[in-house]
């Protein structure tokens, strides 16, 4: 195995985890959301940026 195709499996291996954790924080924000909670506070209390979760809710809401 060459270094280029290692750094290119690490690289997919990072894409597949980021993919993984956003949808357990989307899934998150939704709980908390439906559970009547604001934005803000849902931002805070899960350490996500206030943007991603007005981004999450925004599409629920819109699909």
């Amino acid at each position: 195995m060459t270094l280029l195709q290692r750094d290119r499996e690490n690289i997919e291996l990072g894409r597949e985890e980021g993919r993984e954790e956003g949808s357990i924080s989307a899934t998150k924000i939704l709980k908390l959301y439906n559970k009547g909670m604001d934005n803000e506070s849902i931002s805070s209390s899960l350490q996500l940026d206030l943007e991603y979760v007005n981004s999450v809710i925004f599409d629920y809401e819109n699909d």
